[in-house]
């Protein structure tokens, strides 16, 4: 069983689990993750974003894909992110939503943010990141700060953490690779960079709720359907848009 330091997490918002997915689940997963991608230009099933970059267009996101991927249903819903999760949740924990972004070479970061001012009808989540290639400074990783005990921090109006408050934060970086696990709770402040390598860095993004307050993942991506269908798939066709709040960096395809 991984170690769980419960009040690392309570005190920081997130937990660091280094070399608890063995290597063949991991080729497994990334096997499956290449059929998602194929899917994205294919017409497969999944929900699937793009955007531009200097190279041209590239996919940037897939998600809603777990009822698709057997192994992937297999890793999300049982095993290892599951079982540390009963642990900080102090009960079972049910999925709310899933993703894979994969962050190719000139791929877009995320302004710094909150997960909780985009997460609806539950107010709290923690987020588990599943790397699939190395994130390092230069591809991009994670950033976080501690400060998720205050709750919601200022917003301005993209949803974003505004400037003053970001720039306050105590912000360090969290390189993980491949077989490492970041959990990371919902009011948790991170960010992260355009990917300056040459390779791409993938990273699935799985996020629940505790089981207690219901299941609302059904309920999540019909209402985020809805939201997109009303408000297209751009912000002022500067951004593009794949996330309900405008925290994503990336340009829209055809800019």
């Amino acid at each position: 069983m991984v170690e769980i330091d419960v009040e690392g997490f309570r005190s920081n918002g997130w937990l660091l689990a280094a070399n608890v997915v063995d290597g063949q689940q991991l080729a497994d997963i990334d096997a499956a993750v290449t059929q998602l991608e194929h899917w994205a230009t294919d017409g497969g099933p999944g929900l699937h974003h793009f955007e531009q970059t200097d190279d041209g267009a590239v996919i940037a996101r897939s998600e809603d894909f777990v009822n698709d991927s057997d192994v992937l249903r297999t890793f999300i819903c049982s095993g290892v992110v599951t079982d540390v999760l009963a642990v900080l949740f102090g009960e079972p924990a049910v999925l709310f939503k899933e993703k894979i972004n994969y962050k190719q070479p000139g791929g877009g970061g995320f302004a710094p943010h909150q997960d909780a001012a985009a997460y609806r009808f539950v107010d709290h989540h923690i987020s588990c990141m599943v790397p699939l290639d190395p994130a390092t400074e230069a591809s991009g990783c994670l950033w976080v700060a501690p400060g998720y005990e205050h709750g919601q921090l200022p917003t301005d109006d993209r949803g974003r953490i505004e400037a003053s408050a970001a720039a306050a934060l105590d912000w360090r970086p969290v390189p993980v690779g491949p077989g490492d696990l970041l959990f990371f709770d919902s009011y948790t402040p991170h960010y992260s960079e355009t990917n300056t390598t040459n390779r791409p860095r993938r990273a699935g993004y799985l996020t629940y709720n505790a089981a207690s307050l219901g299941d609302h993942r059904e309920r999540y991506y019909a209402d985020k359907a809805a939201e997109f269908d009303q408000a297209g798939g751009d912000f002022d066709g500067e951004r593009v848009r794949i996330s309900i709040s405008d925290d994503f960096l990336g340009r829209p395809v055809g800019s």
